[in-house]
Order: C-alpha cells, then sequence, then structure tokens
C-alpha cells in the first residue's frame, strides 16, 4: 500500500505546511497576552499595557477574518485551481507575519490579526478539499485526519516557543512556515484529477492521477472513468441547489450543526485563553509551562484520529469525542465552582485544571476537532463542494468570534463554573445530534455517499437485497438442476 501513495503522500504533507502556519493563530494569543500587558518596553511593543477590549480585539479579530477568507479563496480554487487557491492563501500569511514582528501599534496588530484570519478562513475550505480529490476511496480518511496533525503543529509551536522569546523573533520564525510551503508546492504539487476533469481536461487528469498513485495509464483507467461518471452527474452547482435537494441540505444540516458544536464546545476560547485560565486556576505549575504541557498533550494526540478513522469510523469517533469533551469541561466546572463559589481549599485537586484540559484536548482532537471538516469534504458533489465548504467554514467563524469575543463577558455573567458547563452541554447535545444523525462515510466513493444520503440507509440495504434474490435467481436459471431447486424453495417459503 506504501508505494502506490507515496507521491499523494507527499503532496498531503507539504500542504499540510499551509494547514500549521494558518493555525498557529488560533493560539497565537496565549503567550503573546502576558508580553502584551507588560509595562516594561523591551518586552511589550506598544510600549503600554493593552486593554481589556484590547484584548478581546486581539483575541476575535482573526475571526472576522476567517469568516471572509473562505469566499475568495474557494473562488479562486473553482476558477484557476486547487493548486493556485492554495498557494495564494501562503501569502496574506507571510505579509501578516512579517506585520507581528515590526508592529508598535495596537491597529497594526488587528490589521495582521484579520490578514491572517482571511488566509485561516480560507484554509480550513481549501484544503479538506484538496486532500479529498487527491486522496483514494481506501485511504481518503487517514489523508484527510493528517490535516489535524499539522494544525495541532500550528497550535503547538505558540506554547512551545511563544513564551521564550520576543514577539519580533516569534514572528519571523513563524513566516518561514508559510513560505516553504509555498517554494515546496510551486515545484511538487499536483492539481487535483477533480479540478481537471470539471474543466474538460481529461489528459490532464489522467496525469495527475498517474502521477499521484506512481503508476501507469492502466492502472489509473477505472478510477479516471468513476471520477467522469461522478462529475457528469452534476450541472453548475448553485446555492439553492443545496436547499432544493434533499440530500445536499440533509449533507450541509449535518455540517454546519457539527461546525457550531465544534465550536460552541468552547475550543477556541480554551486555546486562545490557556494561559489565563491556568492563572486564574492557580495552579502549582507556572501559567507558561502548564500550557506547554497542555499544547504538548494536543500535538500527541492529533496522531490518534488518522490511524483509526478508516477502521471505526467517523460517527463513532465523533460520539466518543464528545462524550470525553463533556467530562472535561464538567470536571473543569466544578473545580472553578468550589474555588469561586465555596469555602473549601482546592489545594489538594490543583490537578484537576491541567488533568481536564489534557482530557478535553484529546478528547477534541479525536473527533469533533477534525471530522466536520472531513465530513465537508465527502459529503458533497463536486459542483457544490466549494459553496458548502466557503459557507460551513464562514459558520465556523462567526460561531467562534462569537464565543471567543464574549468569553470573558460570559465567565461575568454565569461565573467561570458556569461557562464550563455550558461548554459541557454543548459537548452533549453534539453527542446525541452525532449519535443519531451523523452518516458513515469510511471506504465509500463520493458517488456512494451521494446514494446513501439520497436514498438512505434502509433502503440502499433493500436496493441491495433485491440485487441479490436477481443474481440468486439467474444462478438458479442456469443451473442444471434448477427446476429441482426452485421447488425445493418454494417447499421452504
Amino acid at each position: 500500500m506504501w508505494a502506490p501513495i507515496s507521491y499523494t503522500l507527499v503532496c498531503v504533507v507539504t500542504v499540510n505546511l499551509l494547514a500549521t502556519a494558518g493555525d498557529v493563530a488560533l493560539t497565537w494569543t496565549s503567550p503573546i497576552y502576558p508580553k502584551l500587558y507588560s509595562n516594561d518596553s523591551s518586552i511589550n511593543p506598544l510600549g503600554r499595557p493593552i486593554t481589556e477590549s484590547e484584548d478581546g480585539w486581539l483575541g476575535s479579530l482573526v475571526n472576522i477574518g476567517a469568516m471572509v477568507g473562505p469566499f475568495p479563496f474557494s473562488f479562486i480554487a473553482k476558477r484557476f485551481g486547487r493548486k493556485v487557491g492554495l498557494l495564494s492563501l501562503a501569502i496574506p500569511l507571510i505579509v501578516s507575519f512579517v506585520v507581528f514582528a515590526f508592529a508598535t501599534n495596537i491597529y497594526v496588530f488587528y490589521f495582521a490579526r484579520i490578514l491572517g484570519g482571511l488566509a485561516m478562513g480560507g484554509g480550513y475550505s481549501l484544503l479538506p478539499m484538496y486532500i479529498a480529490e487527491i486522496s483514494e476511496d481506501s485511504n481518503r480518511g487517514m489523508m484527510s485526519l493528517t490535516l489535524n496533525i499539522f494544525w495541532a503543529i500550528g497550535n503547538f509551536l505558540p506554547y512551545a516557543i511563544g513564551p521564550f522569546i520576543s514577539i519580533t523573533l516569534f514572528s519571523l520564525i513563524l513566516a518561514c512556515i508559510p513560505t516553504a510551503f509555498f517554494i515546496i508546492f510551486l515545484v511538487v504539487g499536483v492539481e487535483t484529477p477533480y479540478y481537471y476533469a470539471g474543466v474538460n481536461k481529461a489528459d490532464k487528469a489522467e496525469k495527475s492521477l498517474m502521477k499521484l498513485r506512481c503508476t501507469g495509464k492502466e492502472g489509473v483507467q477505472t478510477e479516471l472513468d468513476s471520477i467522469k461518471a461522478h462529475l457528469k452527474q452534476d450541472d453548475d452547482g448553485h446555492f439553492s441547489d443545496i436547499i432544493k435537494r434533499k440530500e445536499l441540505r440533509k449533507a450541509f444540516i449535518i455540517c454546519i450543526i457539527l461546525i457550531i458544536a465544534e465550536e460552541a464546545c468552547g475550543s477556541c476560547a480554551i486555546t486562545f485563553y490557556l494561559q489565563p485560565i491556568f492563572e486564574a486556576a492557580g495552579t502549582t505549575l507556572s501559567s507558561d509551562i502548564s500550557a506547554l504541557i497542555v499544547g504538548a498533550a494536543l500535538l500527541i494526540s492529533s496522531f490518534v484520529a488518522p490511524f483509526v478513522v478508516d477502521r471505526v469510523g467517523r460517527k463513532l469517533l465523533t460520539v466518543v469525542s464528545c462524550i470525553g469533551m463533556m467530562i472535561a469541561l464538567l470536571m473543569l466546572g466544578v473545580f472553578f465552582y468550589i474555588q469561586d463559589s465555596t469555602e473549601y481549599s482546592t489545594d489538594s485537586i490543583m490537578w484537576v485544571p491541567i488533568f481536564s484540559l489534557i482530557f478535553f484536548i484529546v478528547s477534541f482532537n479525536l473527533g469533533l476537532g477534525c471530522i466536520p471538516w472531513t465530513l465537508c469534504s465527502e459529503l458533497f458533489p463536486n459542483n457544490v463542494k466549494h459553496i458548502a465548504a466557503s459557507s460551513v467554514s464562514s459558520v465556523c467563524w462567526i460561531t467562534s468570534f462569537l464565543v471567543t469575543k464574549f468569553f470573558n463577558d460570559m465567565n461575568d455573567l454565569m461565573g467561570r463554573a458556569g461557562t464550563f458547563w455550558f461548554f459541557s452541554c454543548a459537548c452533549f447535545a453534539a453527542g446525541i445530534f452525532s449519535l443519531i444523525y451523523v452518516p458513515e462515510t469510511k471506504g465509500k466513493s463520493f458517488s456512494e455517499i451521494q446514494d446513501m444520503l439520497k436514498y438512505g440507509t434502509q433502503k440502499k440495504t433493500v436496493h441491495d437485497n433485491q440485487k441479490a434474490d436477481i443474481i440468486l435467481n439467474d444462478k438458479l436459471r442456469t443451473d442444471k438442476n434448477g427446476c429441482e431447486n426452485i421447488a425445493y424453495l418454494h417447499s421452504h417459503e
């Protein structure tokens, strides 16, 4: 299996560098906030501490950029190809990191956060689409979830190096990642066969498949025919098609609810404010070391899902993920309730915050943090995939903006315990929804997934049984003892 996927793997690993560069934005604030709150001008490039309002905008503005980002970059990918779309994502990332390195004004920081958000939002739309379109049905889940590993690396880097070096050096190091992606992908990147087939360039689609699969024409003919047949069923798509067609409407609702749940569980708020959360908890370990430990757990746990998703399936992973997150947030809420609302000492349970957050991150990485994006790349046909991906990604970042912008307000209104219990309830609701409505797509082609959404599992099973009956009857008719066999079957009806 290794040889046929070797060049596919090269492309996947290369585009995942872009995932790492984009996801830095989610945890960038955690080590930067303490620096920007400092009165020391050698640490704080602003020369003054930021206000609480500026704190909120720095955390949430990246989401505003991410709301908009999916639409222009998805248009570029549809019009000029997935490769061009991905290359264009690297440019705002490079610019944003360079701006961070030399910014001395809070509004310049705001600008760079929005710019980075544009690329991050576009990346969440394009990256799963690209990987799904270059992968084989048998390993598409594993390939898609390698994104989870590189997203986790992006989340981990600010915890690992951000607290220990200056903002300037930190930002310049980060700028090297999208720069490396741009150079390498420009050379080794392959346009997807789905894009080529969709614009009637069958010869280029064939060459793309041959390069990705490391084989000749005969080796890709069946897959190429399948791609052509799948694309032939669909005309140019519009958002209205998603609303009108039952199977697309169902897929859209599933993806939207899962994406909202991913953010409503507090994932972005927790990663944005990880160090402040540990400072509030008063753990015996320093807040930056505690955040580093949780970041390491995030990174290590990201390796699990890609290796099990094509064995146990998307549905089970999502349900287990939601249950684990619910328990972790429930525990964290109990800790803060004891600390803030009772006279009991929390000295004997100071391990709870770091344990709960590690448990939360591991559970999140196992399913809800990555499966919705994989499903979004699988559940829609090629003609509306870019529209669905852009819409789902935009909804994701709108929800993330609301949660992160009002996280401090939630703490003031409900208390820290109430906030984490609210997130816990969201996880429980997401788990129930996933158990009932999320379809299982492991090992299925895009055409089979559309049939499953359109006809439902039960009707599909009836159809398969009818086919089996036809095959059996044909066999009986051709059997030299067919008459006796048929008579025997009738006698046992």
